[in-house]
């Protein structure tokens, strides 16, 4: 029993290498040190849970990781002014750094980073900004900015939860919505309702993305019919894949359909056009 014991804290000590632990004795039957402080625990001299859970720094001591930008909106109020707005998903940022433009892999620099409160030095994840850039880009809804390159790619696996009780279709496309980015795509196997399975995902157009374990906001999307607007898929990146030249070789409607989202001149277009034809081919 000793030495079990030995190995089960060896290998809890493995998992909180390098976490901060903050010990708070608490009774959930009597509320102690839950949202104040117990007269129970007299010898306790830190802070409730609340007060502590509304307080910490839980990113405190996380490793630094790079720049990533997805561009929600861009904003034009007049001649003189364009900027790109959206939520930092990891980093930070600084009047002055240089970036790069994903998936056209343009660089430029920030000029400015605009609040409702005023210009910032610098911002960091989590904070919602608009970038200013010091080179007239061709940049656009979706896109993301990143002092790092991220994989861009057509094609990755995914590891997708099915949430429709129409079951996910190989070569049969859908509406992938990553970030503020909605692209059609195909995946190689069929899902049922309620199945968790690894899929190859292809994109009609390059899609700038981490995995899911290195980075949540970039690495996750999800799968929408787009014959019933329904959510019925959400997916975790596991690995980009090679770009490889794919087509179907069938007749069918799973291959006009397709055929119809790669040769469409945008990704709005593709989504507009896969949704018409759907709606014909169901009449």
């Amino acid at each position: 029993m000793a030495s079990g014991r030995s190995t089960s804290c060896t290998g809890k000590r493995k998992l909180l290498d390098g976490a901060r632990v903050h010990a708070i004795p608490l009774s959930a039957l009597h509320g102690d040190n839950v949202t104040e402080r117990s007269e129970r625990t007299p010898w306790y001299d830190g802070p409730a849970l609340l007060p502590f859970l509304e307080t910490v720094d839980a990113a405190g001591d996380a490793p630094s990781s790079s720049f990533r930008f997805p561009v929600q909106l861009v904003l034009r109020p007049d001649a003189k002014f364009r900027g790109y707005a959206g939520q930092i998903a990891s980093g930070t940022i600084a009047a002055g750094d240089s970036v790069r433009v994903w998936p056209s892999g343009a660089r430029t620099r920030v000029t400015r980073i605009v609040t409702w409160d005023g210009d910032l030095p610098s911002a960091s994840a989590g904070m919602s900004v608009t970038l200013v850039l010091g080179h007239d880009l061709d940049v656009s809804r979706g896109d993301v900015l990143s002092s790092a390159p991220p994989h861009v790619s057509r094609r990755f696996a995914a590891d997708v939860v099915w949430m429709d009780e129409q079951p996910l279709r190989a070569g049969r496309p859908y509406v992938l919505k990553h970030g503020a980015r909605s692209v059609t795509a195909e995946v190689d196997r069929t899902l049922s309702l309620n199945e968790i399975g690894r899929v190859t995902v292809t994109a009609a157009r390059p899609l700038a993305f981490e995995r899911y374990g290195d980075d949540r906001t970039t690495g996750s999307f999800i799968l929408i019919d787009p014959a019933s607007n329904f959510t019925a898929g959400a997916g975790m990146i596991a690995e980009p894949l090679a770009e490889r030249r794919t087509g179907l070789s069938s007749s069918g409607a799973a291959a006009r359909l397709a055929r119809a989202a790669r040769v469409a001149e945008t990704d709005d277009a593709a989504v507009t056009v896969v949704a018409r034809l759907l709606e014909e081919m169901l009449i």
